[in-house]
């Protein structure tokens, strides 16, 4: 098993047990208070304080730059984690993270100090996040600075701005003489900027979408953040964290609504269990392919930016629609369900911020070779000489280790084990068949770079129990994601049967809906 992932996990679960319990209508970091707020359009407050209280204003600092924040494992689980709770929340101080980014990777000792200082006041910052308007890119911004380096003067409006009108500060693209570069802006007084409501959602209500207009707000080389010019490729460097993080947070708005649903349907019909069974496995599938991509992001940190725009739209997407299944089953009654509801609504909004809009990977800006990248985002650095060169499906060390090549590799050592090791059990040939289909596909493909992913995951867990000892995990992973790209399955009603029992005992337990054994509040 991963150790990062096994850490960044049990700090996720610490959180949520700080949290309290989410069914109990006294705690404000509640599901019914959550539902509360949104239906009445209140900023989550209560619950984004008692989060950053706990200790998760760290964890938005690096461990360089004197906070908690050591592997991009824990960023992932914590907001996948706090996503449960409150989406409205979890997506506001990610993006408060996500602001805060680019000053970690190339800002000044004095910039980091400042955006530590407010993170740690548990001050929120405003992420410009794109178009308002279809056919906007997501890079397009509207300010503009004018004058000299040392005495700027920001002028424009942005397209659409997270935390709006909560922000201390934030960091914006404008245009210079020498191309489009950083500013890290302190709100101040905010006689130079302020905030405008923007088209209101149907979701995420009371998260402050805005457009942020800047009149003369004045900036000079103090406010940089960079180099001049650079602010695209610091854009391009910031993008494949963003997309992990809108990944994590659907996954935690589908754990929300698997949870809801569960108790309130019958499960013996086969079309309600067949439904029940589909979710969670797509949240199995996107829990293996965000790990494996963190795993990435360490270990290959030139693959990451490509690896996540190819396989974090599909996660989400696949979240959303494993959320609207969910829905499905319940039908009218999923209003009543107040948090299904809310869920519903968010995960969609949510999952549209690592959509098209993002630029695909062969237009992902690289790396600045000319830029050092600072030790605490190691992720974003390729590994010393003779170090583990990749994770199972990007190019790495030996099968025997749980990884393997490319993603043909991957899922080439996984039948590799299999033929070597043999499995207990009746999988084994179903295995090969689906492990060798998947490794023909075309390179680059979602079901295939998910089916690898999902190979190196349970190469790493197979000794872990019976489930994993004998096939069972990744044959419903594999038959799932088959079905997904249109290859008819055969049905398996001894597979489904196991992973619906395992389902009905996480949810009964207070387990996270997932491969790894974490205890929640």
């Amino acid at each position: 098993m991963d150790e990062a992932t096994t850490r960044a996990l049990a700090v996720a679960a610490e959180l949520d047990r700080a949290l309290a319990d989410p069914a109990d209508e006294r705690n404000p970091a509640s599901f019914p208070a959550a539902v509360a707020a949104d239906r009445e359009g209140r900023f989550p407050r209560r619950l984004c304080a008692a989060a950053l209280a706990w200790g998760l204003a760290e964890y938005l600092i690096p461990a360089a730059s004197g906070g908690r924040l050591s592997t991009l494992e824990e960023a992932f689980a914590l907001f996948r984690v706090l996503a449960r709770r409150d989406l409205t929340a979890a997506t506001t101080i990610a993006a408060s993270f996500l602001s805060a980014l680019p000053v970690w990777l190339d800002g000044s000792r004095a910039q980091r100090r400042a955006v530590a200082g407010l993170l740690r006041e548990h001050e929120l910052m405003g992420l410009p996040i794109g178009a308002a308007e279809p056919g906007v890119d997501i890079l397009a911004r509207e300010i503009a600075a004018f004058g000299d380096r040392h005495a700027w003067r920001l002028d424009g409006r942005t397209s659409l701005i997270d935390n709006g009108s909560h922000a201390a500060a934030t960091t914006v693209l404008a245009r210079t003489g020498q191309g489009p570069t950083a500013f890290l802006l302190l709100r101040g007084g905010g006689e130079h900027w302020w905030f405008q409501p923007a088209r209101e959602t149907h979701g995420l209500r009371g998260g402050a979408l805005s457009r942020l207009t800047l009149a003369g707000a004045p900036a000079g080389d103090a406010q940089v953040v960079g180099r001049l010019g650079q602010g695209l490729a610091l854009a391009g460097r910031t993008l494949p964290v963003a997309r992990l993080l809108v990944a994590a947070l659907t996954l935690g708005g589908l754990d929300t609504c698997l949870r809801s649903v569960l108790p309130r349907v019958p499960v013996e019909p086969e079309p309600v269990a067949r439904r029940l069974v589909d979710a969670y496995t797509d949240l199995l599938i996107g829990e293996a392919v965000c790990h494996e991509l963190c795993r990435t992001a360490r270990l290959d940190p030139h693959g990451f930016a490509g690896a996540s725009a190819r396989v974090c739209p599909p996660v989400a997407r696949l979240a959303g629609d494993a959320v609207e299944s969910l829905a499905g089953l319940l039908g009218g009654d999923g209003y009543c369900a107040g948090i299904v509801e809310k869920m519903r609504r968010d995960v969609a909004v949510a999952g549209a911020l690592a959509d098209d809009h993002l630029p695909r990977a062969e237009d992902d800006l690289p790396p600045d070779p000319f830029v050092r990248i600072p030790p605490e985002l190691a992720w974003l650095e390729r590994p010393p000489a003779g170090e583990d060169s990749g994770p199972a499906w990007l190019g790495g060390p030996s099968a025997a280790e749980g990884t393997a090549g490319s993603v043909g590799g991957g899922l080439e050592a996984a039948a590799e084990v299999v033929r070597a090791d043999g499995l207990p059990g009746p999988h084994a040939p179903r295995l090969l068949e689906l492990l060798e289909w998947f490794a023909a596909r075309r390179p680059g493909s979602w079901p295939a770079e998910a089916a690898a992913a999902c190979a190196a995951a349970w190469l790493r867990a197979r000794g872990r129990d019976g489930y994993h000892m004998c096939g069972g995990w990744l044959l419903l992973c594999l038959r799932r994601l088959a079905i997904l790209a249109g290859h008819e399955q055969p049905e398996d009603a001894g597979v489904r049967r196991v992973a619906l029992v395992r389902l009905r005992r996480a949810g009964e337990q207070r387990r996270l809906f997932s491969d790894h054994d974490v205890e929640l509040a």
